[in-house]
């Protein structure tokens, strides 16, 4: 497959416009070498900014300065000479090899340019490599009469890489409506796409397909369908049909303020959803054109995100100033993402961290004159885990001052793994808190808040806490999932109890409610029996339970376990004394037997009756 959305007709030179200012400097090294130098031969470092005057007479701001002078543009604190044009006699086609240090640095955006094209044809194979505050930051190779690097930021930073998962169920493939705002889904999240632009500027979009060069985080995304995206800038033609060196062009009406190729942005809408730490996968970005590497920067405008590097090839340029690009000091040999650094545009997976509903991010284009512009490719994936809870009790219909159980269960049903969990279980003023245990997290019975902590995808965790009620009547305890770091694509945790959480009509299995009926009773036992004691002779007790009211007791156990010597002749019978009381077993037990055990539901005013028949051991040694 050869796709060449990076590469352009004509001598294309790419200029970015960074936001990053820090007060700061750098010290900047150039290690040069030329296996054939002269006095044509020229390299030129200068920040960005300062080129604001015709200086050469030659009608524009694109200045010439012919020496070989490697220099700021207009010298100043940080210029210094190529000591063979300052101190030496200048010698035609002789290998030429020096270091150059610039001290104090101002931070800004920068820009090289490589010139062998004067005089004595074409030698090109120079190489400048790029030393920042000692770190290398790329080589520069003459590939044609005139080289240049993209703008640079000297106070960039590159990211060390990070970790976040997203299931590759969640990933995008299919794009639709490609000429206006493309949409996909990832997931169950839907996935849009809008942009502006200014100045002569234009976004086209397509539908493509990944490479295969295990440039990812997730091996899944090699091949897959992706969504094809070109900024272009600056199409019309200069004088010359194109300018070999950087020529602006004022398309807002503010001259020279450094973006004159336009500026677009691109919002990645997730349906009005909130979502957390969407991935970006991005395949063949920057390029080559007419020998000139190319690469537009991508920044973030939501604030409060910041960007991480998961994965990517060598040349994929990831910075703590939250921009990613290809690196721009490496010459590309190709249109397709290679792993090689030298050769190819670059591919890699970053992640977006923070919450959001709407993800801006901002891409500044400065071009030469007609054809300016720069493409990629790009995979979406939202990590999304769909959090169930439910809730029990051990007694729906407790008395008052009684103790019972409330079971609380939350479940991560994929399919991703989701931390940062928070069940909220704010017990009403009819409850007293008893105690709580909890099979992971903590409770805070304060608050009522569970922090639950991490779940894995089909893992579960459980909140047992006993209450006990206060209060005479109904009494209904809700609970809720309030946190994840994951978007629940069933449900939506900030939306509170009383809303529908998606306005769909389907309950929210991420909410859950129990009631109970907390009764007062005034229960009396009374136990008697019919005959004496008589060893090896027969008895029958009598078990009496009364309820007094004012409220029917509900679910009282009854046992009697019998003295030694002392056995059931039969079974035992319960009977209530009318029809608003009962018993879970009319009778039970049989001959022999040392216990009984019966669970009843007294109304008020009434009474259920135990009858018991035993026998008394003759053994005396059995008492």
């Amino acid at each position: 497959m050869v796709v060449s959305k990076a590469v352009y007709k004509g001598f294309i030179l790419l200029m970015l416009l960074l936001t990053c200012v820090r007060v700061e400097s750098a010290t900047v090294e150039f290690q040069v070498n030329w296996p054939e130098w002269s006095q044509e031969n020229r390299i030129e470092f200068y920040n960005t900014a300062v080129d604001v005057a015709d200086r050469d007479g030659d009608g524009n701001t694109t200045e010439i300065i012919n020496s070989n002078l490697v220099t700021t543009r207009y010298g100043g604190e940080n210029a210094i000479c190529v000591p063979g044009f300052c101190t030496l006699p200048a010698v035609a086609n002789t290998s030429f090899s020096q270091n150059y240090t610039f001290n104090n640095v101002p931070s800004g955006n920068y820009r090289i340019v490589m010139y062998d094209d004067f005089g004595d044809g074409w030698n090109g194979g120079g190489t400048l490599t790029v030393l920042v505050n000692g770190t290398n930051i790329g080589t520069v190779t003459t590939t044609t009469s005139v080289t240049s690097t993209n703008v640079f930021t000297i106070s960039d930073t590159p990211t060390g890489t990070t970790a976040q998962t997203c299931s590759d169920a969640n990933l995008t493939n299919a794009w639709s409506n490609l000429g206006a705002s493309p949409q996909a889904t990832a997931g169950a999240i839907p996935v849009s796409i809008s942009t502006t632009d200014t100045g002569p500027a234009g976004w086209v979009f397509s539908s493509d397909t990944m490479n295969t060069i295990n440039a990812w985080s997730s091996a899944a995304v090699q091949g897959r369908t992706s969504l094809g995206v070109l900024f272009e800038w600056d199409p019309t033609p200069g004088a010359n049909g194109f300018e070999p060196v950087y020529q602006a062009t004022n398309s807002d009406g503010v001259v020279n303020d450094n973006d004159p190729g336009g500026e677009g942005t691109m919002d990645i809408s997730f349906g009005g959803r909130t979502v957390n730490n969407a991935i970006v996968h991005i395949d063949r970005v920057g390029g080559i054109g007419a020998g000139v590497t190319n690469s537009s920067r991508w920044g973030i405008n939501t604030a409060g995100v910041t960007l991480g590097r998961l994965a990517g090839v060598g040349h994929f340029a990831t910075y703590t100033n939250n921009t990613f690009q290809r690196d721009m000091l490496v010459v590309s040999a190709n249109t397709e993402s290679s792993t090689n650094t030298a050769t190819g545009t670059a591919a890699g997976s970053v992640v977006y961290q923070g919450e959001y509903s709407t993800l801006s991010l901002g891409l500044d284009g400065i071009g030469l004159e007609g054809a300016g512009g720069d493409g990629m490719e790009m995979v979406v994936c939202v990590p999304q885990a769909d959090l169930s809870l439910t809730k029990t009790v051990d007694n729906s219909n407790p008395n008052v001052g009684e103790n019972v159980t409330y079971t609380l269960t939350v479940t991560n049903n994929g399919p991703d793994a989701t931390n940062d969990i928070q069940v909220r279980d704010l017990l009403p003023a009819e409850l007293d808190f008893v105690s709580a245990t909890e099979s992971q997290g903590s409770f805070a019975s304060g608050s009522g808040i569970w922090t639950v902590g991490t779940l894995a995808n089909g893992a579960s965790a459980t909140l047992d806490i006993v209450v006990s009620p206060n209060t005479a009547g109904v009494i209904t305890n809700e609970a809720e999932i309030i946190n994840a770091d994951r978007i629940d694509p069933d449900s939506e945790f900030r939306s509170g109890l009383a809303t529908d959480d998606l306005a769909d009509g389907i309950a929210d299995d991420d909410e859950a409610s129990v009631d109970i009926n907390a009764g007062v009773v005034d229960v009396s036992v009374t136990k008697s029996s019919s005959n004496d004691f008589i060893p090896g002779g027969t008895d029958t007790y009598t078990i009496i339970v009364s309820n007094a009211g004012p409220s029917d007791a509900i679910g009282l156990l009854v046992s009697d376990n019998l003295p030694s010597g002392v056995t059931l002749s039969g079974s035992w019978s319960c009977t209530p004394s009318a029809a608003g009381s009962s018993c879970n077993s009319a009778s039970g037990g049989a001959a022999g037997g040392t216990s009984v055990s019966v669970t009843v539901n007294v109304a008020a005013g009434e009474q259920v009756t135990i009858t018991v028949p035993v026998e008394y051991s003759a053994d005396p040694t059995d008492y």
